[in-house]
């Protein structure tokens, strides 16, 4: 199902391709920056559904209403704007638009609003027979679209934050998010999308990033988050591998930052690479479970090795897809492999979380490394079973 989102916001895109992305497992979302984008989009492409502002850089909305009217009557239209008076909503509804949602919106609400839509679609896509690829093929594919991670946080966890918003600090929700892998990321990539614009500066720390997009936005983006009903896993034996890979990450998570705090280092980013070091991982464990969905049948004998295969190569296309800023790239990446040249300690320390957590953190070799970062052999060296 092929969606093409025409939004300048980066923020509001964001929003809306979670929620869209969230409520089936096979979207594809183009998004267009620019009116001129959005058209050379349809005229490529097409799309089985356009959502669009209304005020762009390089024109109105309704621009792009019109060109597909011209070309499909039945093509779903939907306005999502800030222009909600009763005239521009007549105007739009003239122009032949489905729909019309307000700015600003509720996640919830869009939730709503998109569900039977996107439902509809998904029914006549059906409805015509889809394919199912190659399995390597559908992994590749994935490779040049937009990676998810399986979704971890449930709404009644979010949902008495945002009753609380005004008093919540950036600090408070960092604390209570800090073992979402999947939240810290997003949270991440949004607001190193701001700060590097704004300053050249790079975020690593999820309270730093949380208190740049605001308490509203961080709690909307992640009740988008939950509201994602293909994000969680159905299949047994890529559930089973999701919960060791997120025990992992968490465990690796807490050592690293312990490791730091020890040594007066930046025990919050060292959390951070911790809870990310097995995202690509997840990440495959998400393609294969839209690939169930859509009715193949990946031999669980073999998904190890296809998570060893494809997990570093997705890894590092959502650090890029992320805009995780390097130290956090390489910080996360030191936890697999040991740096090579005069690294900074903290990367030594993540890469000795990692073998701890492996219970591979003893004999000579170890006890060197500890004692290069500064750190006291007698606390944590493991004792080989």
């Amino acid at each position: 199902m092929n969606i093409l989102l025409l939004e300048d916001d980066e923020l509001i895109a964001d929003l809306v391709e979670t929620v869209v992305t969230g409520l089936n497992p096979n979207i594809r979302v183009t998004h267009a920056t620019t009116l001129t984008a959005a058209r050379h989009a349809w005229q490529r492409q097409g799309a089985d559904l356009a959502l669009c502002d209304w005020n762009l850089p390089d024109g109105s909305g309704l621009e792009l209403v019109r060109l597909i009217r011209h070309d499909d009557k039945h093509t779903p239209i939907i306005i999502i704007s800030a222009r909600s008076d009763r005239e521009h909503v007549r105007l739009a509804l003239h122009q032949g638009i489905t729909d019309f949602i307000a700015k600003p919106f509720e996640v919830t609400t869009l939730h709503q609003r998109l569900q039977p839509v996107l439902h509809q679609i998904h029914q006549q896509n059906q409805a015509n027979g889809p394919s199912v690829p190659p399995l390597e093929q559908w992994l590749e594919q994935a490779l040049s679209e937009r990676l998810q991670l399986p979704g971890e946080l449930a709404a009644d966890q979010v949902l008495p934050l945002l009753g609380r918003a005004e008093e919540l600090t950036a600090v408070e929700l960092a604390s209570q998010w800090k073992n979402h892998t999947a939240l810290t990321a997003r949270l991440l990539q949004l607001a190193n999308n701001i700060s590097l614009k704004r300053s050249g500066q790079p975020l690593s720390k999820p309270s730093e990033a949380i208190a740049l997009l605001g308490i509203p936005m961080a709690l909307n983006c992640a009740m988008a988050m939950a509201l994602n009903i293909t994000g969680s896993l159905s299949t047994p034996a890529l559930q089973a591998r999701a919960r060791n890979y997120q025990t992992h990450c968490e465990q690796v998570a807490a050592i690293a930052r312990a490791m730091a705090i020890s040594l007066n280092l930046d025990g919050a980013s060292c959390h951070a690479a911790g809870l990310l070091s097995r995202c690509g991982e997840l990440a495959v464990l998400r393609t294969l479970q839209a690939y169930v969905d859509r009715g193949g049948q990946p031999d669980e004998a073999s998904l190890d090795a296809l998570l060893r295969e494809w997990g570093p190569r997705y890894g590092n296309r959502l650090k890029i897809q992320w805009g995780l800023p390097i130290p956090l790239r390489e910080l996360a990446g030191a936890v697999h492999m040991m740096p090579s040249h005069a690294p900074r300690k903290t990367l030594l320390i993540m890469h000795l979380a990692g073998l701890r957590v492996a219970s591979k953190l003893h004999g000579p070799d170890a006890e060197r490394l500890l004692r290069r970062a500064g750190l006291d052999p007698a606390k944590w060296l493991d004792t080989p079973a």
